[in-house]
């Protein structure tokens, strides 16, 4: 079962509605171009309207948890809610983790494309 991660990088980001908004939209647009579905046809199977499909692909409205577990399991998909922390190793081999921002210019690793 694929997952369906919503990341939150810093505390900035994680309160910030417009983003999560925003990431949620790039999400569900994602989804339903591999699905081949329209709009209209995503919100019959998910028993809703398309006016509310098309608000959340353009990121005007931030689903409720119940309705992204909805959308996730519409995709054959798990929702996992991540708390991001920076870990890293250091050339004696130490690792630890802390929090970050991706905003601060020290931070330099890649993440995978869907976190």
């Amino acid at each position: 079962m694929s997952v369906m991660k919503l990341a939150f990088p810093d505390r900035l980001a994680a309160n910030d509605s417009t983003n999560i908004a925003a990431r949620c939209a790039r999400q569900l647009s994602a989804l339903r171009a591999r699905s081949d579905e329209t709009q209209r046809e995503l919100a019959q199977r998910l028993g809703m309207t398309e006016s509310m499909i098309s608000r959340l692909e353009r990121g005007d409205h931030v689903p409720s948890v119940k309705t992204l577990c909805r959308i996730a399991d519409a995709f054959g998909r798990r929702l996992e809610i991540v708390f991001h922390e920076h870990e890293h190793t250091h050339a004696d081999g130490t690792r630890h983790s802390h929090p970050h921002s991706h905003l601060d210019p020290d931070h330099r690793h890649q993440h995978g494309k869907d976190q």
